[in-house]
Order: structure tokens, then C-alpha cells, then sequence
């Protein structure tokens, strides 16, 4: 029987949709969204034909425990799967597997490293086998399959998605573990539930492979040519695939740790790759100003007509200081300079044998050790950063001042921070960047925070990676004298105030009788939270005496003291309140006392570049200890980590078993998570974890 369709749309549940002015139907991704015609090109270079898929088969890293305990949440969450041919449509993953009254399909496995709440545990859907070959596209090769917790987020990004399937990633650059290549593929297949769809970030990824490709389902995820929807015509079906993450990361939220010598590897590929061969990073520069320049002619027309965002921007605004010469009674730079695209090494400029001495050995490091500022436009801004840098500059210091508020690629961040001992900034993401810092001496991270907000996300990665970090302040309280009370007022921020209280569904001003007590609030939905503050807010705008206390209140709610009156009447949803407030706000640095430091820091740069030089001949100090030993040294000294909160934070990434320093990973697969001899004593005799406080060192 001949059907023919004449109809002018096509229907589906929630979506009419008008083909004709569509242009063509390609079906509907992951997201519910019609498949363009550009979107529906296929990326991959295979051809799909005829071909034998054998019934899947699959072993997980829990086979050989009991029942009992593969039902533990632990297990749960660390266990991976390896799995004998596996295969990828538009509609998701899934095996093959023989029919029968009852078709087993593989354990759930959990494909992100995040936190509890967060995790997903997925199998494929199972395709009953009919006929021994079908028609797909077959890869002779490793599939990962793997979640991203907000990946529009650079360091969520990296620390909760990249570096736990980098760890793998790196078993395939050695074609050891999991018999693996460069040629895999990898297949996002789950997110975050409450991450937002539209909202991806645009990292490189291509140096990893160089024929696999990244499998995505839905549009809204190619966000570079590295990602693709399956082939239209057919399946694409892997030989082999590894599920799963294993929960690992730095954060304690995580099951383990990842080895330490993984954050370093990752770094060095991307350096290797790109700069190396200087032809290379030339070429990378020239195609992404091409593909920026066509982009933004699609957009806007004219590229000339709008300053858009570009993965270039951060090179082209950074700017540089004391970077021409540091040779005796130089004059520091007030003037900035432009941005160094071109320069591969800090020091091509300024090298070291202009500091050498007649025995031979450099009296002064100032041509290595470079300060790096991060600067944030709007919130969390830093209102003093100039004042900053000429303090710094003035002191003889190098400084690079950098911004990614308008693009700042994967390559392009590494580029930036490959010269960087010292990294300060109050910009949270940005300091996740701090994996790109040279290992040659101990970076250090300096967190410009707020004494009503500081930041310990980043506490976890730092002391993961063999970073120091320490956070400081300059008001709104608990100032350390008067004199840096003065230098750091107040900041008033009025604008978007009201907006905090309304994400939270707070309105001020209303009497003590309308207020639901905290177990009424808890029980209110999110409809009935919305009924009420606008009723609330209705009541507020027609009577003066609330309009009255509603400024009373605000002022003490965003003042600088704890509103402890406004808690005890509005409840816990107060302190939601401060703290996306807190975090936002723009702050100043306390310029002096953070001088000082640096050059304290410049002091233990220059005392480890000179140890090195002893222990790197040293045959009785164990490969561990040369490459994690003065960190450990700072820990043992608490002079690692502070102002606050870094106790249970060292003791999990650097002193228990958790540690990640000392395992083994690329130079030993077979024994992969494995403590290294020297480990246990690199670790030992650290009887008390203190918290760095920076106007103590």
C-alpha cells in the first residue's frame, strides 16, 4: 500500500512543526529539538555497510566481590564496566544481546565524578539480536563512555570531567590500558539533570585524537568540530567500551583521588603539542581568527561591526610588565605592553645568562618567576588591581594581568598560565586555570576573597595537584588595623539587590505575622513560594510602613555585619542570600600586605630552584620525592594551605592513602592507583596539619 504524505507539518507530543519552511526532516535529538540540515552532517569518516556485530559481552571491576557488597553505595559509585562491542544511534547507546525469556543487560554504572546527588547511573537500552550482521559503521576501536557535570564551566569541566577520563585517556596515548589508541572515541552520554542544556563550554579537544571523534545527542552539545550526533543512515559500533568514571576527583564528594602525576601529564600534552613546534601554535592562532572572523560574519554581518567574544580574547588583552629586561637598576614598566602572542617562553626576552656570574650560576631569578593576576569585570571584580600591579611591578617583579570575560579557550588559558609561579585572583572558575602553572618550583594561588565569602572549592584541587594556596581578605570586616580598614571601604553595591531576595523568595518589609515559620517554609512548594512573595510584595507596595521597613531592613540585610534579626525572622533562606551576595561583590586587596608575600614566595622560589639543582643528582632520593617532596615539605610546615577550613582538606589529598601522590598511573599500568615505593615516606611524620595565614609568613 502507497502512502503518500502531503501533510504541511509534522506532529510530536508538545511540538508542531512546519516542514516545508524546515527544508527537510532529519528527526529529533536527545533535547527534543528538530535535527538541522548542517547539524545533520556526519563528522566521522567511516561508511556504513553490512557487517557482524557479535552478541555483547562485558566485565565490570566488581565481579569477583559478594552480592552484598556490589550493593554498596561506594561500589555503586567507583564501579566501571569494559564492554565487548557496543553501539550508537540517535536515540543512545546500546548491546546486543540474544533472545530469550529473560535478556540480561549490564549493571548501572555511574558516568560522573561529581557528588552524590549528582550522579547518574546509566545502562544501554538492549537491541534483541534477529540476524547475526546489520548495517553500521564499525570502529575497530575503544568507545568511552562518560557524563560532564556543567561543562560550560572551565573547572568543572576539567577536575570533574576531563581529568577523570583523561586518566584514562592517558592509558591510550600508551596503547596499554584497555588496549587503547589515539584513535578512540568518547560518548557523552549523560549530564547533570539540572545543568542547562543551551549552555556548553567550547574546549579543544582535537590534540587528544587524532581520527575519534566525541559522540554527543543532543545539538546543543557541538560546541566544537570535535563533537557529533551518530550518523544519520546507521549505528557506529565500537569493538570495545569503557563505562564509566569512577567517581574520582579531588573533592571530597568523590569516592578517590586521582594520581597527581595525571593533573601534570594532561598539562604537558597540551604544552607539548602546541608549543613545540612554534609552526604549530601559529597555525592554531591563524585558524581560530579565521573561524572566529566566520562566525562572527554570520552573526553580526560586519566582524569590524561588534567586538564579540573569541577564544583569542584573553591573549589580545593580557598585558605584560617588567617583561622587557630585569637586569640591574632597571626601571620598572608603569607603561603596559601589549600582548606577547608570539613569545613561546617568558625569558626569551630577558635570559638568564645576562644574570649569570663568573662562577657560572644565576644570582637572580627574576627572569623565571612571574606574578599572574586574573581580573573579573562585574562581579567579584577587583576595584584595586592597577595599584596592584604597579606594587608589584615596582618591587621587581614580573606581572602578567590577564581577563576571560570575553573568551578564553582550553589552549589559549594554558598558553596564558604556562609561566605562572604566582596566581592571584577572585575569580573562582579562573583559578581552576592554576593546572597549567609550571611544576619547576611550587605554585602558589592567592584567592582575593571577601571576610563574608572565601573560597574552598579550590582549596580541594590545589592541594591534589601539589599546589599552595592560601585565601585573604580586606574587609568588609575584620580588618586586620586601622590603616587597612581605610584602604578597603565598604564596597556599596545597590544594583540587582532586590534580585538576590527574589531568587530566594524574600520579601522585606512585611510584618513578623505574615511570615512563615521555617518548618511552614520547608513544606511550600515552589509554586506556593512564588504565590507568597508576591503577595508579599503586593502588600509592601501599598503600605508605607512596610515600604519603610523594607529599606530598614534591606540596608541591614546587605550591610557589613551578620543580619542576625532578619535570620531569626525570615529563616535559613537569609543566608542563601549572603551568600550569593558575598561571593559576587567586587573587592579590594590589601596591596601591601599582599606585596609581601609575593615576595616572600619569590624568596621559596628561589630556594627550591637552587635545591633542585642539589637533589637532581642525588641517587638515594626516590623519583616520589623529587617530584612531590618540597610540597609535602610546606604541608609538613603548614605553610600550604589557609587562611581556614584545610585540616580534613590535606589530610584526605595528601596524607591518608587517598593521597594521589606517589600512585602509580603511566609509568606503571599494571599497577594503575597503586602506592609508589617512597610514597608512605614522603607522607610520614606529618603529625599536624596548619592552616597559612598569610600576614604570618
Amino acid at each position: 500500500m502507497l502512502i503518500i504524505l502531503s501533510l504541511a507539518s509534522f506532529q510530536r507530543p508538545g511540538l508542531i512543526v512546519d516542514i516545508g519552511s524546515y527544508g527537510g526532516y532529519y528527526g529529533f535529538d536527545s533535547s527534543d529539538r528538530l535535527i538541522s540540515r548542517e547539524n545533520n552532517l556526519w563528522r566521522g569518516k567511516t561508511v556504513a555497510h553490512e557487517v557482524e556485530i557479535p552478541e555483547t559481552t562485558w566485565t565490570c571491576t566488581d565481579d569477583h566481590l559478594p552480592e552484598k557488597v556490589k550493593d554498596t553505595k561506594d561500589n555503586r559509585r567507583t564501579r566501571q564496566c569494559v564492554v565487548e562491542n557496543m553501539c550508537v544511534d540517535r536515540s543512545g547507546a546500546f548491546i546486543r544481546r540474544r533472545d530469550g525469556l529473560r535478556v540480561e543487560n549490564m549493571p548501572r554504572v555511574n558516568l560522573l565524578s561529581s557528588d552524590e546527588d549528582s550522579d547518574v547511573f546509566w545502562q544501554p537500552r538492549i537491541d534483541r539480536i534477529w540476524n547475526k550482521s546489520m548495517k553500521a559503521h564499525y570502529v575497530n576501536e575503544t568507545l568511552f563512555v562518560h557524563g560532564l557535570y556543567a561543562p560550560y564551566h572551565l573547572s568543572h569541566w576539567l577536575y570533574n570531567g576531563m581529568m577523570p577520563l583523561y586518566r584514562y585517556r592517558t592509558a591510550l596515548i600508551t596503547m596499554k590500558r584497555f588496549g587503547g589508541t589515539k584513535n578512540s572515541w568518547t560518548l557523552r552520554a549523560a549530564r547533570y539533570f539540572m545543568d542547562e542544556h543551551k549552555r556548553q563550554g567550547k574546549w579543544k579537544m582535537e590534540h587528544f585524537f587524532e581520527t575519534g571523534q566525541e559522540l554527543v545527542l543532543s545539538q546543543y552539545e557541538l560546541s566544537t568540530p570535535f563533537q557529533s550526533l551518530p550518523p544519520p543512515d546507521a549505528p557506529i559500533c565500537f569493538r570495545r567500551a569503557v563505562v564509566g568514571l569512577g567517581s574520582q576527583c579531588a573533592l571530597v564528594y568523590c569516592a578517590r583521588n586521582i594520581p597527581a602525576d595525571i593533573y601534570r601529564s594532561f598539562r604537558d600534552e597540551i604544552a607539548k603539542y602546541y608549543w613545540e613546534t612554534p609552526l604549530i601554535w601559529q597555525k592554531h592562532l591563524g585558524f581560530m581568527r579565521e573561524a572566529f572572523i566566520g562566525s562572527t560574519k554570520e552573526t553580526h554581518g560586519n566582524p569590524m561591526n561588534k567586538d564579540g567574544n573569541s577564544p583569542l580574547k584573553c591573549l589580545e588583552t593580557a598585558r605584560y610588565y617588567n617583561f622587557e629586561g630585569l637586569s640591574v637598576g632597571h626601571v620598572p614598566e608603569h607603561g603596559e605592553k601589549p600582548n606577547r602572542i608570539g613569545q613561546m617562553f617568558s625569558d626569551v626576552a630577558d635570559p638568564s645568562e645576562a644574570h649569570d656570574t663568573e662562577e657560572g650560576k644565576s644570582e637572580n631569578t627574576n627572569h623565571k618567576f612571574v606574578v599572574g593576576i586574573i581580573q573579573r569585570e562585574g562581579s567579584r571584580s577587583l576595584i584595586n588591581d592597577r595599584i596592584l600591579v604597579d606594587s608589584l611591578a615596582d618591587a621587581g617583579l614580573r606581572v602578567k594581568w590577564m581577563s576571560f570575560d570575553h573568551g578564553c579557550g582550553l589552549v589559549e588559558t594554558a598558553y596564558l598560565l604556562r609561566d605562572v609561579n604566582v596566581l592571584i585572583s577572585p575569580h573562582g572558575n579562573a583559578i581552576g586555570a592554576s593546572l597549567f602553572m609550571p611544576s619547576d618550583a611550587v605554585p602558589t594561588i592567592i584567592s582575593i576573597d571577601t571576610s563574608r565569602h572565601r573560597e574552598s572549592w579550590f582549596k580541594f584541587t590545589a592541594t591534589a595537584i601539589g599546589q599552595r594556596f592560601i585565601s585573604t581578605y580586606c574587609g568588609p570586616t575584620q580588618y586586620l588595623d586601622e590603616a587597612t580598614k581605610e584602604a578597603c571601604p565598604l564596597v556599596e553595591v545597590t544594583k540587582d539587590r532586590s534580585l538576590y531576595l527574589r531568587s530566594h523568595k524574600i520579601a522585606l518589609g512585611v510584618p513578623d505575622s505574615m511570615v512563615p515559620t521555617p518548618e511552614e517554609r520547608k513544606k511550600m512548594s515552589e509554586r506556593q513560594l512564588d504565590g507568597m512573595f508576591n503577595r508579599h510584595t503586593t502588600y509592601i507596595m501599598g503600605h508605607p510602613e512596610a515600604k519603610a521597613l523594607e529599606r530598614e531592613e534591606m540596608e541591614m540585610m546587605f550591610g557589613p555585619d551578620l543580619p542576625e534579626p532578619l535570620i531569626r525572622k525570615y529563616g535559613d533562606s537569609v543566608w542563601s542570600v549572603l551568600e550569593d551576595y558575598w561571593k559576587s561583590i567586587p573587592r579590594y586587596v590589601n596591596v601591601p600586605l599582599v606585596t609581601k608575600f609575593v615576595q616572600r614566595l619569590k624568596a621559596d622560589f628561589d630556594s627550591e630552584i637552587q635545591k633542585k639543582l642539589e637533589i637532581s643528582a642525588n641517587e638515594n632520593i626516590t623519583l616520589v620525592e623529587k617530584a612531590y617532596g618540597q610540597y609535602v615539605e610546606y604541608v609538613r610546615k603548614g605553610v600550604a594551605c589557609g587562611f581556614d577550613d584545610c585540616e580534613n582538606i590535606l589530610d584526605r589529598n595528601v596524607v591518608q592513602e587517598t593521597s594521589g601522590f606517589g600512585q602509580y598511573s603511566t609509568d606503571n599500568i599494571a599497577k594503575w592507583g597503586q602506592q609508589k615505593p617512597g610514597s608512605q615516606v614522603l607522607r610520614q611524620n606529618i603529625k599536624e596539619l596548619k592552616n597559612w595565614k598569610i600576614e604570618d609568613y
